[in-house]
């Protein structure tokens, strides 16, 4: 595994964009931040389609725009990590099928919003997730510790808060198809499975613990909005929330990481 030297440019970078989401030297020869970092980019490519469709709504327009321009720099600057870091043949080869859907997506979001846009970038963001999945999976197989597998699953919450919330953009936009339904349906229904599966962790920690129901407490605000319980609509609620919900959850992915480290020097 390779250490990338630009991987403190990411610390300065994500506090630009108000994302703790960084990789240091000394995290990126550590299997749980590679985690960690992968899982971040399944985040990433929600966020950033997320963003452009809030954008195209004109909804919280010019934040929209800054967060969209910082996760597309954080999204292109950690697969440079990834890259560098793995020597794995498979997680080569699928890093690889990234690139092109990579430069495609930056292209648009360099470019003025185009509504038929919209479309595309929901199907890069639909596919990029699935090979940024793979890679989770294939990194995650390397080692079998509990430690581990909760950053897969706290890190995934990140991707979903962001999903969630693109889905819900994506039908104010106008596409209100069969998938955009169903693809929310089925990112909330697996967001409260996966919280529930968290919360019942040995592994946690007070402040996981509390990080947890801080996450729950904001869940609870905005659930209804998703699941057809009620037809108004708050679209500045939810990008706050989901933007709050995706913050805590990626401090309790970091947390899960920081018990790695410590599991792993008391092993030694």
């Amino acid at each position: 595994m390779k250490i990338n030297i630009k991987a403190v440019a990411l610390f300065w970078l994500a506090l630009l964009v108000c994302l703790p989401l960084t990789v240091t030297n000394a995290l990126a020869a550590d299997m749980a931040a590679l985690v960690n970092t992968a899982g971040m980019q399944r985040m990433l490519t929600q966020r950033i389609t997320k963003d452009y469709l809030f954008l195209g709504n004109q909804i919280r327009a010019g934040k929209a725009r800054r967060q969209m321009k910082g996760s597309m720099a954080l999204l292109v600057s950690n697969h440079d990590v990834l890259k560098k870091s793995v020597t794995d043949s498979k997680v080569n080869a699928l890093l690889a099928e990234v690139d092109p859907m990579l430069e495609k997506m930056e292209k648009i979001t360099k470019a003025p919003y185009v509504k038929f846009s919209g479309v595309t970038m929901l199907e890069l963001s639909e596919a990029m997730l699935e090979l940024y999945q793979a890679i989770v999976v294939e990194l995650e197989s390397k080692q079998s510790e509990k430690t581990v597998a909760a950053v897969n699953t706290a890190g995934r919450q990140r991707m979903l808060s962001q999903r969630i919330a693109m889905f819900y953009a994506a039908h104010q936009a106008g596409f209100k198809s069969d998938s955009t339904v169903s693809g929310m349906k089925q990112a909330v229904d697996e967001f409260e499975s996966a919280h529930k599966t968290l919360e019942a962790n040995t592994l946690n920690s007070d402040d996981i613990n509390r990080e947890l129901q801080g996450v729950e407490n904001v869940w609870k605000t905005v659930r209804q909005y998703f699941t057809g319980s009620t037809e108004k609509s708050y679209p500045v609620t939810i990008f706050v929330t989901t933007d709050d919900i995706m913050k805590r959850m990626n401090k309790i992915t970091l947390l899960y990481v920081k018990a790695h480290w410590a599991k792993n020097k008391t092993t030694k």
